[in-house]
């Protein structure tokens, strides 16, 4: 099983609509996938066909004494997700209980997806994770907050970042670009995440890009993007 957590370096930076459209675009590839929401926004459903309204998640469920299974979800093509839930934990407590989710989930799932907010230490989780990605823009908020993280996280192995252009607000700037190739080098992935209205247009109509704008620029991204992360995923197992 591979286990990717994806998070913004900052909040705002993406990470719900990468860490969903990555989640779909690997169930559409033929994986089997789990897509784990540990931010209390609640943003997960209507990626998949759910409202966010009275969505109960697996928080509440451990809340009420049962099984985290008894909040999972599907969406119509396959992609099985966990809402957060309304119920918020101590940090202590979310990295306990995630282990103990990703010890169950081994045995179904091929691919498990952690959204996590920006800032969530994975340094808890780390021995259970194949890949750590990092949601960063090509702004000069975004670029000061990197330099920022840089300074204080020192890199795993297994620490990656990619590019997202995916928000209808943040427009490609070549030169902030080239500065964020030269600060992360190899780190970072090289598929790319460019504007395009269809993920808008998705999300507004409760579903995610493989599902609703299957001929997308943004479905054959993300397709992209899981490809790659697989294949960093295998080299970094061969390395270790």
């Amino acid at each position: 099983m591979s286990v990717l957590l994806v998070k913004g370096i900052h909040a705002g930076a993406g990470a719900n609509s990468v860490a969903a459209n990555l989640a779909a675009a690997y169930t559409v590839l033929g994986h089997k996938v789990l897509l784990i929401d540990l931010d209390r926004k609640n943003l997960t459903g209507p990626w998949f066909a759910h409202s966010t309204e009275h969505i109960l998640g697996w928080t509440d469920a451990i809340k009420r004494g049962e099984s985290w299974k008894s909040a999972l979800m599907q969406d119509p093509v396959g992609t099985y997700f966990l809402p957060h839930g309304s119920v918020p934990l101590m940090s202590v407590e979310y990295a306990d209980y995630l282990l103990a989710m990703l010890n169950e989930a081994k045995n179904k799932f091929e691919i498990v997806i952690i959204l996590a907010p920006h800032d969530f230490h994975e340094i808890a989780v780390k021995k259970g994770l194949s890949l750590v990605l990092n949601i960063v823009n090509p702004t000069p908020s975004s670029i000061t907050q990197l330099h920022r993280f840089l300074q204080h996280n020192t890199y795993q192995p297994a620490t990656y970042f990619v590019l997202n252009q995916c928000r209808h607000d943040v427009a490609l700037s070549r030169d902030m670009t080239m500065v964020l190739e030269e600060t992360l080098g190899t780190r970072l992935i090289s598929a790319h995440l460019y504007f395009d209205i269809a993920i808008q247009e998705a999300f507004a109509m409760l579903g995610n890009v493989m599902t609703a704008a299957k001929r997308s620029n943004a479905a054959v991204e993300f397709r992209q993007l899981a490809t790659v992360l697989l294949s960093q995923v295998e080299k970094n197992q061969l390395r270790s």
